[in-house]
């Protein structure tokens, strides 16, 4: 399964970056997000970067899912991964700010592949039915991050920095 979404938002990659990249200040930015705990720094010891790993609680499809998502690759301001499994399913969601003259394109292409067999029948099946809501969900996320961003809260309480414990 492939997915891939854009959004324009009206203001810097540095700024939309910064906001896409708050792991841990997600719940004030994207009302899909009912929690996050951070777990581990990144691989060199900043806040965020290639390994830094945490979870995610959000409500989907009206439960509440919990995933364990770990940074794979980032280049600030342009792009980073974010690497999860779940239910048999290798999740690669690879965020991307692409400077369009006029503010950026904030993107994401999410690649979701079966490891086991278990979940390559159980996906032919269910993925038709859980793509349109996760396709809504990620829709909606970006729709939270451009308000977030363009109504200038990005960066208020941290400008420029994550400021997290773990």
């Amino acid at each position: 399964m492939r997915m891939q979404l854009s959004t324009h938002i009206d203001a810097p990659a540095e700024a939309v970056f910064a906001a896409a990249s708050d792991f841990p200040n997600a719940t004030a930015m994207v009302e899909g997000i009912n929690a996050v705990e951070m777990l581990s720094p990144a691989n060199d010891g900043s806040p965020i970067g290639v390994g830094t790993r945490f979870r995610e609680t959000r409500t989907m499809m009206g439960k509440q899912a919990t995933e364990e998502m770990e940074v794979s690759t980032f280049d600030p301001p342009h792009s980073y991964t974010l690497s999860a499994l779940s239910c048999g399913v290798k999740f690669d969601s690879k965020v991307e700010v692409i400077p369009d003259g006029q503010g950026c394109r904030l993107g994401y292409d999410i690649l979701g592949v079966p490891t086991t067999l278990f979940a390559r029948v159980v996906g032919a099946i269910m993925t038709p039915l859980m793509k349109g809501s996760m396709r809504k969900a990620m829709e909606k996320d970006l729709s939270d991050i451009k308000a977030y961003v363009e109504n200038g809260q990005a960066g208020s309480s941290h400008p420029g920095q994550h400021q997290t414990e773990v």
